[in-house]
C-alpha cells in the first residue's frame, strides 16, 4: 500500500447534534468502519472516522509512529465533535476499540462501543517485541480465507506489521485495562467468540470491571477480527443503532 485508496482516506458526514467517532484498528485503515458509518449517516448522525497517525499509506510510516500519536489522533477526533455536538458518541475496532475506552475513562463521552478490544491477545509473541524489533522489524499477519458474506472490498490494512509499534499496543492496552472502572457511560460491548486475534474474555473482562449501569455484551458467532466487515455486520449495525437510540 503507498496511498491512500478512496475507501481508507478518513470521513466526515455532516448530521444532527449527536456525533459519532469511529476509530480503526492497528495497522487497519477507515475503511473497516466506512460501512458502519454510511449506515450512522442514513440516521441522521454526524459521523467522523478518522485516520490514525501513519496508517493508510505505507507501512514504514506506522514504524515511527507511537501511542501518543495515535491517543492524540483520537481526542483530536473527540474534539472535532464535541465542538459541533450535543452529545458524542465514541465507535472503536480493535485498538480503536482501545482508544474508544481511554476516552471514555478521561473525557466526558455519552455512549461508548467497543468492538474487539483487546485486553488479552493469543500472539505471544508481541511480549518480546521490545527485543524482537531489533533483529526483525517487520512481522507478517497471518493470512486468513475470505468469510462468506464477507465484504472484502473494504479489507485494506497494512499486511505486516512494524514491530517496533508493537509495545505502544500494549501500552495503550495496559493503560486502558488499569482505569476501566472510571467508565460510567452507557456502553456496549460487541465480540465474536471465532476472533482469533483477541481473545473473547477480553469482553468479559471490561463488562465487569466497568462501572456504567447499562452496559451489554453482544456476541457473535461467525466473524472473525475485523467483524465490522464480516458476516454479521448488518445484524450488528441494527444492534448498534437500538443502542444509540436507546
Amino acid at each position: 500500500m503507498n496511498c491512500l485508496h478512496s475507501y481508507a482516506k478518513l470521513f466526515f458526514y455532516e448530521g444532527n447534534d449527536e456525533g459519532c467517532l469511529l476509530i480503526h484498528g492497528f495497522t487497519g485503515t477507515p475503511a473497516h468502519m466506512r460501512l458502519l458509518g454510511e449506515v450512522l449517516k442514513k440516521q441522521g448522525y454526524t459521523v467522523n472516522g478518522i485516520l490514525l497517525k501513519g496508517h493508510g499509506t505505507c507501512v514504514e510510516d506506522m514504524r515511527k509512529c507511537n501511542w501518543k500519536d495515535w491517543m492524540k489522533d483520537a481526542l483530536d477526533g473527540y474534539q472535532k465533535l464535541r465542538d459541533k455536538c450535543s452529545k458524542v458518541y465514541v465507535i472503536g475496532l480493535s485498538m480503536g476499540g482501545v482508544l474508544s475506552l481511554l476516552l471514555a475513562e478521561k473525557y466526558k463521552v455519552d455512549k461508548i462501543i467497543s468492538i474487539a478490544a483487546p485486553i488479552r491477545i493469543y500472539d505471544r509473541f508481541a511480549r518480546f517485541s521490545p527485543i524482537v524489533k531489533y533483529f526483525m522489524p517487520y512481522k507478517k499477519w497471518k493470512e486468513s480465507l475470505p468469510q462468506k458474506e464477507e465484504n472484502t472490498a473494504y479489507k485494506i490494512a497494512y499486511t505486516s506489521i512494524p514491530v517496533g509499534t508493537v509495545p505502544s499496543l500494549l501500552k495503550l492496552m495496559k493503560q486502558a485495562k488499569s482505569n476501566l472502572s472510571k467508565i460510567t457511560c452507557p456502553t456496549m460491548i460487541i465480540q465474536s467468540q471465532k476472533d482469533q486475534t483477541v481473545k473473547p474474555i477480553s469482553a468479559q473482562i471490561i463488562y465487569d470491571s466497568i462501572s456504567s449501569k447499562q452496559k451489554e455484551i453482544l456476541w457473535l458467532k461467525q466473524s472473525k477480527h475485523v467483524c465490522t466487515l464480516g458476516p454479521e455486520r448488518e445484524y450488528m449495525h441494527r444492534k448498534i443503532i437500538e443502542f444509540l437510540q436507546r
